[in-house]
């Protein structure tokens, strides 16, 4: 069964009475209780999640042993 990330924070009650409080970054059941009836766009699958996280580029700080940077002109100072 996919798991979702919920997106949107929302809360609901369940059939038992008890308040559910799911807020964003929770990771539930696709059958969960909680999916049905909300919005699609409150919840997000998990591995898309995943998959965006990896894809997005980090620039390095420095630079790896002999690879060359570009460098920046100095500032100059008005005198």
């Amino acid at each position: 069964m996919p798991q979702l990330k919920v997106v949107e924070a929302f809360s609901y009650t369940e059939k038992n009475g008890v308040q559910r409080v799911l807020r964003p970054g929770d990771i539930i059941d696709s059958k969960d209780a909680a999916v049905k009836g909300r919005p699609a766009e409150w919840f997000e699958d998990v591995e898309v999640t995943a998959e965006r996280t990896t894809l997005r580029a980090v620039e390095q700080a420095t630079s790896a042993p002999g690879e060359k940077r570009a460098a920046k002109k100095p500032v100059e100072k008005p005198a």
